[in-house]
């Protein structure tokens, strides 16, 4: 026996001496290969030299010498974000640093023996997948998500039969449908708006993943994947525990059937388009299906049966309507229950108490009364409470508790180092605590609407996290609603900064934007608006090329239109209403692609010709999408102006939809472009207020999202289009105070907008109107003849006034000269005058064929 051991050993010592001069050498050849066609700006392959690839970063080698493990993983993830338009994108000029970028080599999927791949949050420009995958009959985990992969899922998964963990999200692989009848691989379109599911049935991407029947997790969030739930394939995967498709077009309810999958314990379908309610799925431990506003929950319902697995539930922004039921404390292992944003009635019922797992409750956004029984917080809460408290995250967001700032100079203990700190709408008076400075922890400050006073101090953005790591610092600072005054410090945006959100709009703050500002180049979100600054906006400003939503209004801001705003390619929302900005609104407006919402003020010339390069003003927005995706709004503060409807609105959650075209109260010129009608995703346009003038363009026909409508106020002529009745959505109209003429198209919908005519008013050529023509016998006046109508009126008073002039100017000449000479004056008045035509001239015609010309000669008869 001792001698069977000892060749054991001996033979395992020579097969490990042959491996120490390298791996494989064709598998070492296929390594160098994937990396040649590759950019690393981190070096993070630097160790990719040498023969034994065993020993090189991300790899790992079984005991025979092959490849089993390539893991290239992006080591910074959290620097990727989903934009609103659920697209990958950077949030910080630093995550470029650290992903892999390049055209992927067909030679990695030759390691046949290989079991783990992980090349997500890197960069692979739109490769399409190798067919050459369909070797790796060994993979059991393949994680491409977010690694900007374009390409179809096809007959290359089906012969994966052993993965037991797929991650796709992000990864463009899953094409839009109208593509495929040319080419699998063309790229997808975010609103197709096809269901897929249908299409799965012969052989797209469900069928295909559906035969690996070993999966055990599958993600699949933001593919672009439309249509129904496709139950059918799912249920194939008999195995599944984890399935995640958020952020996709889903517009099924949430089938029954799923009950069927036993293993199935963590489910994600948040941010689609589900409606229905939730079924009683009792095997799961975590469920979302957050941000689906059509859907129905009934919480007494859902929670009349055990859910005795379940561990965590989000369903905020959904609609539930009624009270948190006192069955809700069946759920005993609950630990993390999210429902902002439900409108959610009553109190709390005291039965909460019994969740004695529970760690986070979120309940913004609702219409809660009473007191929250797990604590019995109300009145005064002082700040000192939280001296030793070890909590991450404190949230008393709109609470109706008032938080009281009992000891200004008290330096809490180095107990208390939050990650996210807000006190929204809790009364809170003074200045901004000092202690606050020693939070180096702090990633999230919200102390929206309170009663702040006193200046920013410098130390706000000078937190000793800054300065901490690469990817270390406070990100989303809120101090909007309060009563700070003074300028901008000079500390903010330091070197080394990560701040993505700045809001310090609805405050006394005065001065100019600092030209440091720029620095704060991984900004998505900046709002000023609503102070006292001056000056003009600093063209260093657009070194912040990551701004997704800008904010300058009710400021006093003056000069040109901010140039800076060209280099905002991925802005989705611009508002510089009530400045002093002048001058043309330059082309390059239309040249913003991701733009849905646009706020403008005191601009002249006309508005831009080139509108369709306005893509997402183009598109039917998915009502599910919430601006700031990758914060939610209660850490971005997000809120939109818009002025529609007669009046201005704030819009706390501001979703796609909400967007549209505000260029009221400018001072434009010109004719409404005939390409108008190219922004037929938008639900409201207002263009009054304006010098607009010329035919209001068919095209606005075709706007088929319109909700409110308002060109009040302007110069434009001729009849209303009848194509303004295809618009099925349009519950607000504003033609008033122009010159239109003619009858008011009808239609069942159109004829309930305001029929006691205020949407018509001062427009008295228009028929039908409290001020307008009385249109009998079916009288319509065609555009022609209204027009006619007012150019002979202007044409009788033009001539009345040359001739009382000439009437005017003769009688002078005769009293001048009556006053001169006695002689003359005394044979004047025996003198006749006549108007005799002259010959050949009695009917020269002038420029208008409506003005008669006659030449007069003075006859003098003795």
């Amino acid at each position: 026996m001792w001698l069977k051991k000892v060749f054991l050993i001996f033979a395992t010592l020579f097969y490990c001496f042959l491996l120490v001069g390298g791996c494989h050498e064709g598998e070492r050849a296929a390594l160098m290969s994937f990396k040649s066609l590759l950019t690393d700006p981190s070096n993070r392959l630097s160790s990719w030299k040498g023969e034994n690839c065993c020993n090189w970063k991300g790899i790992k080698c079984s005991s025979s010498g092959h490849v089993v493990v390539v893991n290239l993983r992006n080591p910074h993830p959290d620097e990727v974000m989903i934009n609103v338009n659920k697209e990958v994108v950077s949030s910080s000029n630093n995550a470029s640093d650290f992903a892999l970028k390049g055209n992927i080599s067909p030679l990695l999927f030759t390691l046949d023996h290989i079991q783990h791949i992980d090349l997500s949050f890197n960069n692979f420009i739109f490769s399409k997948l190798p067919v050459e995958i369909s070797n790796l009959t060994k993979l059991t985990y393949l994680n491409l998500s977010n690694s900007m992969f374009q390409d179809s899922i096809d007959m290359q998964f089906s012969n994966l039969t052993s993965l037991r963990s797929l991650d796709l999200s992000c990864a463009n692989l899953v094409p839009d449908l109208s593509s495929i009848t040319v080419s699998l691989t063309l790229p997808p379109k975010l609103d197709s708006g096809v269901d897929l599911s249908k299409f799965s049935e012969s052989f797209h991407w469900v069928k295909t993943i559906s035969s690996l029947s070993n999966l055990i997790s599958l993600q699949l969030s933001n593919c672009n994947i439309s249509g129904r739930i496709p139950t059918a394939q799912l249920l194939n995967l008999t195995s599944l525990s984890t399935l995640e498709m958020s952020s996709n077009v889903l517009t099924s309810s949430i089938p029954d059937i799923l009950s069927n999958l036993s293993t199935l314990s963590v489910l994600d379908f948040s941010g689609n388009d589900l409606d229905g309610h939730i079924p009683y799925l009792p095997q799961l431990e975590k469920l979302s299906v957050s941000t689906n506003p059509a859907m129905t929950i009934d919480l007494v319902t859902m929670f009349s049966v055990p859910w005795s697995k379940l561990t965590y539930l989000d369903i905020s922004f959904t609609r539930v309507g009624r009270t948190v039921p006192p069955s809700l404390s069946n759920s005993t292992s609950l630990t993390v229950f999210l429902a902002d944003g439900c409108s959610i009635e009553g109190s709390i019922p005291p039965s909460i108490t019994k969740l004695k797992k529970l760690r986070i409750m979120m309940l913004n956004d609702n219409d809660i009364t009473g007191q929250l029984p797990k604590n019995n917080l109300n009145g005064d809460t002082p700040l000192s409470l939280f001296r030793k408290s070890r909590l991450d995250q404190i949230s008393f967001g709109v609470s109706g508790l008032s938080v009281e700032i009992d000891d200004q100079d008290q330096s809490l203990v180095q107990t208390f180092q939050p990650e996210i700190l807000e006190f929204t709408s809790c009364n809170m008076r003074g200045e901004i605590p000092k202690f606050f400075s020693n939070l180096t922890s702090l990633v999230i400050l919200i102390l929206a609407n309170n009663s702040l006073s006193g200046a920013i101090p410098y130390w706000l953005f000078n937190l000793p996290a800054l300065s901490i790591g690469e990817v270390h610092g406070i990100r989303s600072i809120s101090l909007s609603g309060n009563k700070i005054h003074g300028p901008i410090p000079e500390s903010l945006c330091q070197a080394a900064n990560v701040l993505q959100v700045l809001d310090l709009s609805n405050n006394s703050m005065s001065g100019t934007i600092r030209r440091n500002l720029a620095n704060c180049k991984s900004l998505i979100y900046l709002n000023l608006g609503q102070n006292k600054l001056t000056g003009t906006v600093p063209k260093e400003l657009e070194r912040v090329t990551s701004l997704h939503y800008l904010d300058l209004n009710g400021n006093e801001f003056e000069g040109s239109f901010p140039t800076a705003i060209e280099k905002f390619q991925d802005l989705e929302m611009l508002n510089l209403a009530g400045n002093r900005f002048e001058g043309r609104i330059p082309k390059f407006i239309g040249d913003l692609h991701n733009i849905t919402s646009v706020s403008l003020n005191n601009l002249s010339s006309p508005l831009p010709e080139n509108l369709d390069g306005l893509k997402m003003m183009t598109k039917t927005q998915n009502q599910t999408t919430i601006f700031g995706y990758f914060y939610s709004l209660k850490f971005t503060g997000a809120q939109l102006e818009i002025v529609t409807k007669r009046q201005t609105q704030f819009l706390v959650s501001v979703y796609s939809y909400n967007t549209g075209f505000d260029a009221s109260s400018n001072a434009l010129t010109g004719k409404i472009p005939e390409k108008i009608g190219l922004l037929n995703g938008i639900p409201f346009l207002n263009l009054s207020h304006n010098n607009l003038f010329g035919l209001i363009p068919k095209t606005i026909g075709e706007m088929i999202s319109l909700e409110s409508l308002d060109l009040s106020y302007n110069h434009f002529t001729g009849e209303i289009p009848v194509t303004l009745t295809h618009l099925n959505f349009l519950a607000y109209l504003n033609l008033s105070y122009n010159n239109l003429s003619g009858q008011i198209p009808t239609n069942p919908q159109f004829d309930t907008l305001y029929q006691d005519g205020t949407a018509y008013v001062g427009n008295k050529y228009l028929c039908g109107t409290p001020d307008g023509m009385n249109c009998s016998n079916n009288y319509r006046p065609s555009t022609n003849e209204a027009t006619e109508n007012r150019y002979d009126q202007e044409n009788v008073l033009f001539v009345l006034v040359i001739f009382s002039g000439f009437v005017t100017g003769i009688s002078g000449v005769f009293l001048l000269l009556y006053l001169i000479d006695d002689n003359w004056r005394n044979s004047v008045s025996d003198t006749k005058l006549t108007f005799v035509p002259q010959a050949g001239l009695t009917h020269r015609p002038s420029s208008s064929p409506k003005y008669m010309h006659h030449e007069v000669k003075l006859h003098a008869h003795a």
